[in-house]
């Protein structure tokens, strides 16, 4: 039984590296998202 890991040839590791980066933009969008929300929450009528 051969281990082949994903991360041995460098266009999986280019890959991973550009899906977390993507992971981190979408995740400072829902931030954003989650703090205007809260101020409309936070404002008065």
């Amino acid at each position: 039984m051969s281990h082949i890991t994903t991360t041995s040839t460098p266009a999986a590791s280019s890959l991973f590296a550009r899906i977390a980066a993507v992971a981190r933009h979408a995740l400072q969008l829902h931030l954003q998202t989650c703090a205007i929300i809260a101020e409309a929450h936070r404002r008065p009528n």
